[in-house]
């Protein structure tokens, strides 16, 4: 891919590099991102080439600090914890987010020195740039510092604000979990009803992948290609029938939605020390 993220200036503090923010760091190098220019505080992570690793905010503040860019990616209830002992070290730098249930406010509250707070709602395919990733923004935010930054990730969605971040963390960012048990679903079935079980995942995967692609790339909506591929009295037809008995299926995903949505909001609450 075209490095361009080469030209990206100022330093770059991971504060947590966990699964999702060692996504969006890998990527990030792919894209062109130079070592040199990131440090990573996490006891927990894996070291990367090249990369300053520390084992505490203290630490990296005894290193001799400083970041134009910093992105929290921990848990969102050592929020109160990391605040206290990062605030005094952001004046000037753009404050990143990945933070679930954590709102502009709370981070404006919590880190008045920065110039900007940025939440970011990423998912995991920013692995291989085919993510989506929904931000919004307070303060003196260089929004197109922030989409190139982004944008090695996958597609970029600009929120007016945060107030639908809890149900996007939700929608996408917990989306391919939920896709992926799906698949696996879908995968076992063809198990129960005779398929071998790597012959199974490879079909459901394929079936899946295919799927999506030609969605994306047809500009068709979902239902019109439905009817491409069932015909009346077919053998489409008939699973279809079970799957859209009483709006069972939207009904479920609904409620999945509504359960991690509602949890994002405990996560906040949680964040702010009131649960």
């Amino acid at each position: 891919m075209t490095k361009i993220l080469e030209t990206f200036s100022g330093r770059l503090l991971l504060v947590g590099c966990g699964n999702m923010a060692g996504a969006m760091l890998d990527r990030w190098r792919v894209a062109g991102l130079d070592a040199a220019q990131v440090a990573i505080v996490d006891p927990f992570a894996a070291p990367r080439d090249g990369i300053a690793h520390y084992g505490s905010l203290g630490d990296w503040q005894a290193a001799g600090g400083g970041a134009d860019w910093i992105m929290l990616g921990m848990k969102p209830q050592q929020l109160g914890e990391v605040a206290a002992e990062l605030g005094p070290h952001v004046a000037g730098a753009h404050l990143l987010s990945i933070l679930a249930g954590v709102s502009l406010a709370d981070l404006a509250a919590r880190f008045p020195g920065a110039k900007a707070h940025v939440r970011i709602l990423p998912n995991l395919a920013a692995r291989i740039g085919a993510g989506v990733t929904a931000v919004a923004s307070s303060g003196e935010s260089d929004d197109r510092a922030v989409a190139a930054l982004l944008q090695p990730l996958g597609d970029v969605v600009p929120l007016a604000d945060d107030s639908s971040m809890d149900l996007v963390t939700a929608f996408t960012g917990s989306g391919p979990a939920f896709v992926f048990r799906l698949i696996e679903a879908y995968a076992a079935a063809g198990e129960r009803l005779g398929l071998s079980a790597d012959d199974a995942l490879k079909l459901a995967t394929a079936t899946f992948g295919g799927a999506t692609a030609l969605l994306a790339g047809s500009g068709e909506k979902p239902g019109a290609l439905v009817t491409q591929v069932a015909s009346k009295g077919g053998t489409t037809q008939a699973g279809l029938d079970v799957l859209d008995v009483d709006g069972q299926l939207a009904a479920l995903m609904t409620n999945v939605l509504r359960a991690a949505r509602d949890r994002g909001r405990e996560l906040a609450d949680l964040a702010r020390g009131e649960g």
